[in-house]
């Protein structure tokens, strides 16, 4: 038993029925009202584990939302390009039967009879339609087959956030999501934004939200968005922005938003509040137009309640839960006079312990 223990039983046994039980009542209500302040939102570290395992899974279940998306789309519509090896056969017409040609640096390809013909960013119904027009110049109503014999060989570099970033060599028409499904899908920090940067005469980058393009629904987007790639373009799958996490809870830090996540997500990923917090005082600080930052005030009980929805979080907010001036005084209280106190069941009150027991 601690010095102030000692004393402040001692004091007690000193008083009289009146003064002693004028300080078990102001002990009595210290103790409710520390119990009526606290908050289901604090609780041990382990909320901060869980929050992490459900962030890992929401990660796991868009690779595979992906890595879905990727094969379902089958196979694309091909356009022709330098080193494609094609096969052109003229219907009921022996010696232009197995023609072979394969497209220059320029899209351009030489066959008997026609000479030098574009088809270079053309599909194959395309191309088939273009030699029809061609070969009607000497051949009565002709009758095209058309097939790719040796698709080209070209490669992609695919950076970032990925878990196998490399440079990728592909034959035929492969899209964005094929490459990213051959990388092994997005890393842990990855954000849902991808640049994709084409490099050619004309060079132009462009920016694919990944939500809308691993989506089946047709009114958000879906499969439209998967870009067939080019020679020598480049994927880059950038790290996702963070928020901040500061105050009155157990794990401070930054946390990113590789998934969107919510103001109590976010507080929960941090552990959850330590026992002094404030929670219908939280604070958000945001930037806003010119780069200045604005506060947001934010109950968490009336989130619990259903009153307020539980707000997003954007990139490089700043979340601060302040602390209760009377659970601070209390739990100060009670620590000078030795009084330990510690959480009942339920979270959301305190039982008062004197002495050692």
């Amino acid at each position: 038993m601690t010095f102030s223990q000692n004393f402040c039983l001692g004091c007690i046994s000193r008083m009289g029925g009146m003064k002693k039980g004028w300080l078990l009542c102001v002990l009595f209500f210290l103790s409710v009202t520390l119990g009526a302040c606290s908050t289901p939102y604090s609780s041990s570290g382990r909320v901060g584990e869980v929050a992490q395992k459900a962030q890992e899974s929401k990660r796991e279940a868009f690779n595979q939302m992906l890595f879905k998306a990727a094969a379902s789309v089958g196979e694309v519509e091909y356009r022709l390009g330098p080193g494609d090896v094609i096969q052109v056969s003229v219907f009921g017409i022996r010696e232009l039967g197995n023609l072979e040609g394969e497209l220059d640096t320029l899209g351009r390809v030489s066959l008997p009879l026609v000479g030098e013909v574009e088809l270079g960013g053309l599909t194959l119904s395309e191309a088939q339609e273009v030699l029809t027009k061609a070969f009607g110049k000497y051949v009565l109503q002709p009758r095209i087959n058309l097939a790719v014999k040796e698709y080209r060989s070209y490669r992609v570099s695919v950076l970032g956030e990925v878990n196998k970033p490399d440079v990728y060599a592909l034959r035929g028409g492969r899209t964005l999501l094929d490459v990213l499904a051959m990388a092994g899908g997005l890393s842990g920090d990855a954000s849902h934004t991808v640049t994709l940067v084409r490099l050619g005469k004309e060079r132009k980058s462009m920016i694919i939200d990944l939500d809308s393009l691993v989506s089946m629904d047709a009114s958000k987007g879906g499969v439209k968005y998967n870009i067939v790639l080019e020679p020598g373009d480049v994927v880059y799958v950038p790290k996702a922005g963070s928020v901040f996490v500061d105050g009155y809870v157990r794990r401070p830090g930054s946390f990113p938003l590789s998934t969107p996540i919510t103001l109590t997500q976010a507080i929960a990923l941090a552990g959850g509040m330590l026992d002094e917090a404030a929670p219908d005082k939280v604070a958000i600080y945001r930037v806003g137009e010119k780069g200045r930052r604005f506060m947001v005030k934010v109950d968490l009980d009336k989130i619990r309640r259903g009153e307020m929805v539980d707000p997003p979080l954007k990139d490089n907010d700043v979340v601060v839960v302040p602390s209760s001036g009377v659970k601070v005084f209390v739990s100060r209280f009670l620590g000078f006079f030795g009084f330990g106190f510690s959480r009942a069941s339920g979270g959301a009150s305190y039982g008062v312990n004197v002495g050692n027991k």
